[in-house]
């Protein structure tokens, strides 16, 4: 890693986040309790793990970082936190494939922030691969759209737009402590869960051990690394490549429940996957490796 300049290392750390993050729609579909104790648990899990997590690298007590927040990155925990609420609500409101298509489009509103927030232009390559992304997307889940619910939908838009407006606001101040950021983010989304009706109380103890891993390992680490990664690469960038995770977790419902998605998951997925990588590749090797210093 030492011979690799920022950028290079922003790309390989968020394409590792959203590699550990695809085993969560499996971890989601095992667990049985209702949706908001679910969310409840897992962003309680994810709070207290980013708060453990940040404590241990910047050696210092966790409310120090949340403080630090109120200075800079409180809003960027409010959006993280939106964007996990609407998504649960979306999700239970209308057709999955609608909401799933919805948050696809979620590197065109990053790239349009970004050019229109910070004055950046973007690359050729990223809009292509945009385009040829969100088409690989609809083919996965072409012939499962419905008319769903309005509000539903309207609601994904808003996790969509709030997701990406989190990774635009990381991007726009690197200085942003998004450890902690996403950490009071996963708290406020537990909080808001127990109004919405989430019981308190301990789940059944194999819903209880899938949360754990799936709040306490797999999104803690995911979106760790994912949330860090627009401190190096462009906030479009990190939205594109978490559409892997689109493409990537049905296989691993296939793998372990034996539920076979249809043909066209595996075209659609394949053109998300392919799309994606090259681009990345070709940002990797657009930039000339740093020097290590000796």
């Amino acid at each position: 890693m030492k011979n690799l300049n920022d950028h290079q290392r922003g790309l390989l750390m968020t394409i590792f986040g959203v590699l550990v993050l695809t085993p969560d729609a499996l971890l989601v579909r095992l667990i049985e309790t209702d949706h908001w104790s679910l969310v409840y648990w897992r962003s309680l899990f994810m709070a207290f793990s980013l708060f453990a997590l940040n404590g241990f690298i910047e050696k210092k007590n966790p409310l120090v970082a949340i403080r630090g927040l109120f200075r800079n990155g409180l809003f960027c925990a409010l959006l993280f936190a939106g964007s996990n609420i609407c998504f649960v609500f979306s999700i239970t409101h209308t057709i999955a494939a609608n909401t799933l298509v919805i948050l696809a489009c979620m590197p065109f509103i990053a790239a349009v922030l970004t050019v229109v927030l910070m004055r950046r232009n973007l690359e050729l390559r990223t809009w292509m691969t945009i385009v040829l992304a969100m088409l690989g997307i609809v083919m996965v889940f072409w012939g499962r759209f419905g008319d769903g619910n309005i509000l539903g939908d309207g609601v994904a838009v808003l996790a969509a737009l709030f997701m990406a407006t989190t990774l635009v606001s990381i991007s726009r101040n690197p200085k942003i402590n998004s450890l902690a950021a996403i950490g009071l983010g996963s708290l406020l989304a537990a909080l808001f869960s127990l109004f919405m009706g989430a019981s308190p109380g301990l789940p059944l103890p194999g819903d209880f051990f899938y949360l754990a891993i799936n709040g306490g390992i797999v999104l803690p680490i995911s979106m760790g690394l994912i949330t860090y990664g627009p401190k190096l690469i462009s906030a479009p960038e990190v939205s594109l490549i978490l559409l892997l995770e689109t493409a990537l977790g049905p296989l691993w419902v296939w793998l372990v429940l034996s539920e076979q998605p249809p043909q066209q998951t595996f075209f659609g997925g394949g053109l998300v996957i392919a799309a994606i990588l090259v681009n990345a590749w070709l940002g990797f090797r657009s930039r000339p490796p740093t020097r290590a210093v000796s």
